[in-house]
């Protein structure tokens, strides 16, 4: 596709020709360069916003998992200490007793 610009300063047009000729290439092959340069930057800068818009959210949401589980993890020991007290097991002894009682140190090594 072709495109033309009007009124172009006299100095940026020696500035684009002196960086052509450094280059060796033309100056519309120069401009075209710049040009499809700034709109791949100006894309990568794009999905680079995107990406740490959604790396946020992720890092919100586990966050809060992190805090609900912290929660519940307190809440279940609560839980065990009230069982343990409610059946007069000490708590150090039924970790013991629930191993022998279901077997579980063998189910840990399958």
């Amino acid at each position: 596709m072709e495109i033309k610009i009007r009124d172009v300063d006299v100095r940026a047009i020696k500035v684009l020709d002196e960086e052509a000729k450094k280059q060796k290439v033309s100056r519309n092959t120069l401009l075209k360069r710049i040009v499809e340069d700034k709109v791949t930057f100006d894309g990568i800068k794009g999905a680079e916003k995107e990406l740490d818009v959604t790396l946020n959210r992720v890092a919100d949401g586990i966050e809060m998992t992190y805090q609900r589980l912290n929660h519940l993890e307190k809440q279940t020991l609560k839980m065990y200490l009230l069982l343990c007290d409610g059946l007069g097991i000490d708590p150090t002894d039924a970790e013991g007793i629930l191993e022998k009682t279901f077997n579980m140190e063998s189910k840990k090594e399958e």
